[in-house]
């Protein structure tokens, strides 16, 4: 069993991207979903407050972690001294918070932060599946299975027979092709094919996002997750962010796409457009995930990820799910300050 990791805690609004943070990803493969200005620009832009530590064993760094403090905002020194550690990836839905080198150390990595973070009520950790799951076990834990992952799994030599083995489902991909192709008023670019002709601005991106959060954000006693400024910024200025736009003949934008790129498993990440109401077109969603499967085939990825949300439109897709729980660990009692006597 891995032994001896420790975490060494980084100040996102402060501090450089952290000693062998970029090496670590690069030797692990990690892809853009762990690139440092999509990790601080999320953590700046958060209202909790963030957590973002390396893993160490000895001098070499094992591990990345992030994450927020949720709950009481009290603070002594740099963090809250109660609510939930909420250990979860900053950049997307579909990763956990915590990464080692070895799948094995996963398991180390969580007594780490346990014995690194101090004074909270409990660590909670997101998206944890079904390979990883008995490794955070080991102390006593209240477990939730959450919404399933979503993925486009690529076992297909061509984009014909990915469209062919939707059987009754490819009813709506061609007509969606048919319609958006003769649209002589739509013009269709993407990064994975060459440069925008118009780039799309930080701005642009916020905006049209934020316009779905409000479409489809139906639950009024959950938050809002809108896009903020910066993680839209670095969004459209970190290099491996791929970007997808379809505009009108006058250069209207009217939906873009964004995907985190990896040399296995791209994420796809932000989807915004316009209301039909204010001059958007119907099924661009489908088409741009379509398009997108397409690009993993003919590139030879695994696939993507695709997150957690709108899973019957995914299904229609092809799309697989994968199950994923919450792990919820109290702090040992012994880790709690004690609480101050009156005087």
């Amino acid at each position: 069993m891995h032994q001896g990791l420790t975490v060494r805690r980084h100040d996102p609004q402060r501090d450089v991207e952290p000693d062998g943070w970029a090496d670590f990803a690069d030797k692990n493969r990690l892809g853009v979903a762990w690139a440092w200005p999509l990790v601080r620009a999320a953590a700046a832009g958060g209202r909790q407050t963030a957590l973002i530590a390396t893993l160490h064993d000895g001098p070499d760094v094992a591990g990345l972690v992030t994450g927020r403090f949720i709950g009481p905002r009290v603070s002594r020194g740099r963090q809250p001294i109660a609510g939930i550690l909420d250990i979860d990836s900053l950049t997307t839905s579909c990763f956990p918070g915590i990464v080692t080198e070895r799948p094995e150390a996963f398991g180390d990595a969580v007594d780490a932060v346990l014995t690194e973070v101090r004074g909270i009520q409990g660590v909670l950790l997101r998206q944890i599946v079904a390979e990883t799951l008995p490794a955070v076990l080991r102390r006593p834990a209240v477990v939730r299975e959450g919404v399933p992952m979503a993925h486009f799994a690529n076992r297909f030599a061509d984009f014909d027979a990915y469209a062919h083995s939707l059987g009754r489902r490819r009813g709506p991909l061609r007509p969606v092709y048919n319609r958006l192709g003769r649209d002589t008023d739509l013009v269709v670019e993407s990064t994975m094919d060459g440069d925008l002709s118009i780039p799309v601005t930080a701005a642009d991106l916020r905006r049209l996002v934020n316009l779905v959060v409000d479409r489809h954000h139906t639950r009024r006693w959950l938050r809002k997750r809108y896009l903020s400024e910066a993680v839209a910024a670095a969004q459209v200025g970190t290099p491996g962010v791929h970007l997808r736009t379809y505009r009108d003949l006058a250069g209207r934008l009217l939906a873009v796409h964004t995907v985190l790129d990896h040399p296995d498993l791209p994420v796809s990440s932000a989807w915004g457009s316009l209301d039909l109401a204010d001059g958007g077109r119907k099924d661009l969603w489908f088409h741009s995930n379509a398009e997108l499967s397409r690009w993993c085939i003919e590139t030879g990825r695994r696939g993507f990820l695709s997150g957690q949300g709108s899973l019957a439109e995914k299904q229609r897709l092809g799309h697989e799910t994968t199950r994923q729980w919450q792990v919820l660990i109290p702090a040992s009692p012994r880790r709690r300050p004690a609480p101050e006597q009156p005087g």
